[in-house]
């Protein structure tokens, strides 16, 4: 999954065209994430503990990790990059909502190359990050896009894998299709452009067996024009899903 913040960025942080911030963030409206990492990278090195830096250098690893996610072995690496500059938000800014979120974000992208212990102790380190996000700031979207996704996942544990993480962690797991879709329409109250939140709406509607209702919000997300490389990637991705749908 990928969160469009650098939009907001742009929004609440106006940069002179030389800054290497601007140039690279030129480059990623235009799709073009190698030359966008290019500048960033000149940023850090100027100043590696500045937030907008950080917050950049995160997003675009995780996008790139994304991406690279079906076609090589390049995607774990890029991931863990993310992470890194995740901590780095965390030591510098803990108290900001976008911090715990691009945390929560960062390090639940690297559940599927861990074993299952490892899953569980990063699935409650997630947790725990989406929660001191929305404590911070009860109207940040993408957080309630992760904890839709929690929900939904949490549906399908089984009661012995649920006996496990209380027995490990002393706290019960679980999760409802329901509530997914609750957070997901939360997300969207919060940000109508929303593709991401609309993308997994459509994933959870789908484990409801609610044909209509996933079609439709994959239909919204091609109604949206994209503002990156990785949001023009999740349009590659809806037209297919919306070909399977069609097939059956």
């Amino acid at each position: 999954m990928f969160i469009p913040y650098i939009a907001l960025i742009l929004f609440f942080t106006p940069l002179p065209i030389e800054n290497h911030l601007a140039r690279g963030d030129k480059y990623y409206l235009a799709f073009d994430n190698n030359q966008a990492l290019i500048e960033y990278k000149k940023a850090y090195k100027e100043s590696p503990t500045d937030y907008n830096t950080l917050v950049r250098m995160v997003h675009i690893y995780n996008d790139n990790g994304k991406i690279h996610l079906s076609h090589d072995t390049v995607s774990e690496s890029e991931y863990r990059t993310a992470v890194m500059y995740a901590d780095s938000l965390a030591h510098y800014y803990p108290d900001s909502a976008a911090t715990q979120f691009w945390n929560a974000l960062a390090k639940g992208s690297l559940l599927p190359f861990v074993g299952v212990w490892k899953k569980i102790s990063i699935g409650k380190e997630v947790k725990q990050h989406v929660q001191k996000s929305l404590e911070r700031d009860s109207t940040f979207s993408y957080s309630y896009v992760i904890r839709a996704i929690f929900e939904r996942e949490g549906s399908k544990l089984s009661w012995f894998e649920k006996g496990v993480v209380r027995v490990v962690f002393g706290e019960d797991v679980s999760g409802t299709l329901e509530a997914s879709v609750r957070n997901l329409k939360l997300a969207l109250h919060y940000d109508p452009a929303n593709s991401f939140a609309y993308y997994e709406l459509y994933l959870t509607y789908q484990a409801m067996g609610d044909t209509a209702q996933a079609v439709a919000s994959l239909r919204r997300i091609l109604e949206m024009q994209p503002k990156s490389f990785r949001e023009k990637y999740q349009q590659d991705e809806t037209r297919q899903q919306l070909a399977k749908l069609s097939e059956k």
